[in-house]
């Protein structure tokens, strides 16, 4: 009886054989779920290949049949099922754990896809329906809400809708099913200027292969724009786009703008396990042309893939930093040279292995250097903080700045890397801090909640009254958004601050309610964390305040300070879109080489050195790096589990162990090692070795592995 060999959706390092019975008909293709016995339990598998080697006979009396096929075809192609097989192996990460994570939770247990029927709900909210089948309503509510919808000439958005006739659920069902149809051609075409022209031109006759091209444009320089005249070539010639953004809760008007162009899906949190399924279902079949989403939306099978965009390359939200530790941007394109289609790499801020990529030639690269509009780039300068009071994160010279943006009518964004009031509660006579029991890190104090939470691992406790060792006095200690915030609206009025950080917006509605408030134009001072960042258009935005700046610059991270120049560059660009603008950098370090250059020559030029700065000391991305992390309970034994692997395999390459920057977490604790080495090739035989070696060890703690991390933690 022949054996096929089953990747089980566990964390277990290996394949599992068994034997396919006649009974459950033809062998089934690699890519195909079974439901095989495991244990005691029966579980769901993906089909890897048939078994190599027959076992022996002794061996196959030990082997069980598989269960059930629950796919007569194979879920992916077969250059997206050789995708998936190459990252499990190239992030050195269990092949089942692996394989799971390309599936929705309810494909993983076995589910099947739900029918390609109806639509889903539109997340950007700017949207419009109109009622197109005014037949479909049967009930009184429903024909209630199709009145309603009528009665808007050029269509209403779905939140209006739900506003204007209190029934959610009912306008929901409507647009399900389809008697709520999107308007389309709302969105007015802009004239492109001549460099996007040139962009667009050259990406479009790059799409009959693989390429990849870095779209290097300045904030406000209208990457979008050259984004969908591509996509409307692609759907033209009846394939479908794969568009992939760091994080679909910040891009409503990305997402409504290519909604009012074309037919999109876009994959998101939120979306209920059922709609997963129907997403899935929808670009399997070619039902929908553009996939709008997440790293994760990178696994959804699309038969007709004619073109890859990444929007934000740059952004360490692509990078999964925890279980299956993938570079979506790096496995994108790797998806793109085996199905030979184009990837578009799009930012205002390029990463270093980007940039480097683009200048050796190895990517095509397309520069806008000037704004859409004409607009001129911000104005940057420095405060320097040194010796100037700004407890609440502000400093007076910041302040003034603010009130005068204010008072011209015009709106100022104020930039904080952390949320919650304070990083901590401190006192002054015994030296107490607020520490987490758990992790090497001190809980930060949310006021409006009254309470001290860990951001690592959410333990939280209530706010102290007075010192728990002394009992004397308490006082915060730095500023995050929530003391900013305070401190503005007692200068300003509550009336003319907002905050936006994840704290406050918690659902898609919130974001969208902030950002349509932003976008009123009306005088309003915006305090946030990097959501302000993320590619918003905020047209009367005309000075920005970034603060907090002096930790990256002091950080044990190399890449620390090409992360800060990318979050400053970004929330600037969100100044002067319409109007001039100004950008201040608040910094207790206003000489740093690092803040001066960025000032003075621009991002391009900073990442240039820093760049250099790589090369010369061979250090990541220019080395092949990875990151070796053992979480214990004892203090010690990480560190001694780590040091008889690298005794044994004894390679320069293998530097270590030492404590993690944080060396506790959520109750264990931490010790890392890093691979230093010339190439992929020989960094992957060394991680091999170093996972074989491991087992052999037979320690109950797993060796978490990282291949080229976007930071030290």
């Amino acid at each position: 009886m022949p054996h096929i060999d089953v990747a089980v959706f566990c964390p277990l390092d290996q394949t599992f054989t068994y034997e396919w019975p006649e009974s459950l008909g033809e062998m089934p293709s690699a890519g195909c779920r079974v439901k095989v016995p495991f244990g005691r339990r029966t579980v769901t598998g993906l089909v890897v290949r048939p078994t190599l080697a027959a076992p022996s006979e002794e061996a196959a009396k030990k082997i069980r049949p598989i269960e059930e096929l629950i796919d007569r075809e194979p879920l992916w192609d077969s250059p997206s099922w050789a995708t998936w097989l190459w990252m499990a192996d190239y992030y050195q990460h269990p092949i089942g754990d692996a394989l799971a994570t390309t599936l929705p939770a309810g494909l993983a247990k076995g589910g099947q896809p739900e029918p390609a029927k109806g639509r889903l709900l539109d997340m950007s909210g700017d949207t419009r329906y109109a009622a197109a089948d005014m037949a479909a309503a049967t009930t009184s509510s429903q024909k209630a809400v199709m009145r309603a919808a009528a009665a808007h000439e050029g269509g209403v958005t779905r939140l209006a809708l739900i506003e204007e006739t209190e029934a959610p659920r009912v306008v929901d069902l409507l647009i399900r099913t389809g008697a709520l149809q999107p308007v389309r051609g709302g969105h007015q075409k802009h004239a492109l200027t001549a460099a996007q022209s040139e962009a667009a031109g050259q990406i479009k006759d790059a799409l009959d292969g693989f390429s990849v091209t870095l779209l290097d444009g300045v904030t406000g320089s209208g990457k979008t724009e050259v984004y969908m005249e591509a996509i409307e070539e692609v759907i033209a010639q009846g394939k479908q786009v794969l568009y992939l953004v760091p994080e679909i809760g910040l891009t409503p008007q990305t997402c409504g703008r290519l909604e009012q162009r074309f037919e999109v899906c876009v994959l998101h949190s939120k979306l209920s396990e059922k709609d997963r399924l129907l997403a899935w279902e929808l670009a399997r079949t070619g039902a929908v042309s553009v996939i709008v989403g997440t790293r994760s939306a990178l696994f959804t099978p699309m038969p007709n893939l004619g073109l890859i965009v990444i929007d934000e390359e740059h952004d360490s939200s692509f990078k999964q930093d925890t279980h299956l530790r993938y570079h979506a941007r790096d496995v994108a394109i790797y998806l793109a040279n085996k199905r030979g289609v184009p990837v578009v790499l799009g930012s205002a801020t390029p990463s270093a292995e980007s940039y480097r990529n683009a200048v050796a030639g190895r990517y095509r690269h397309l520069q806008l250097t000037e704004r859409a509009t004409g607009a001129q780039m911000p104005k940057m300068e420095v405060i320097d903080a040194k010796s100037l009071p700004h407890p609440d994160g502000i400093s007076q010279p910041a302040l003034h700045a603010i009130r005068r943006t204010l008072a011209a009518g015009g709106q100022a964004l104020v930039y904080l890397p952390r949320r919650g009031f304070s990083h901590a509660l401190f006192c002054t006579t015994c030296g107490w801090a607020s520490e987490c029991p758990n992790c090497s890190a001190r809980m930060v104090f949310h006021r409006g909640r009254g309470k001290l939470i860990c951001h690592h691992c959410t333990e939280s406790s209530h706010q102290p009254g007075a010192c728990p060792k002394c009992l004397a006095e308490v006082i915060p200690l730095g500023a995050g958004t929530e003391r900013a915030e305070a401190a503005l609206s007692e200068a300003l009025g509550e009336d003319y601050v907002l905050r936006l950080d994840t704290d406050v917006l918690s659902s898609t509605t919130a974001m969208h309610e902030a950002f349509n408030r932003i976008r009123k134009g009306d005088p309003l001072c915006i305090v946030g964390t990097q959501l302000l960042a993320k590619g918003h258009d905020f047209p009367n935005v005309t000075l920005v305040v970034v603060t907090g700046t002096d930790s990256a610059l002091f950080s044990a991270d190399a890449r620390a300070s090409e992360r800060l120049i990318q979050q400053i560059t970004q929330v600037a660009g969100r100044s002067g879109r319409s109007k001039p603008g100004r950008v201040l950098i608040q910094t207790s370090q206003a000489e740093n080489p690092v803040i001066q250059q960025l000032i003075n020559e621009g991002y391009h030029a900073t990442l240039a050195g820093l760049v250099r700065a790589y090369e010369e000391t061979m250090l990541p991305p220019v080395c092949a790096h990875a990151l070796l992390t053992v979480e214990t309970t004892d203090r010690d034994e990480g560190r001694l589990l780590l040091e008889q692997v690298i005794d044994r395999i004894d390679d320069p390459a293998l530097v270590g162990p030492f404590p993690a920057i944080m060396e506790r977490r959520a109750g264990s604790h931490r010790y890392q090692a890093v691979v230093l080495a010339e190439s992929r090739k020989e960094r992957h035989t060394l991680l091999k070795r170093m996972r074989q070696e491991w087992k052999t060890l037979g320690t109950r703690y797993p060796l978490m592995i990282d291949v080229d991390p976007s930071q030290l933690s």
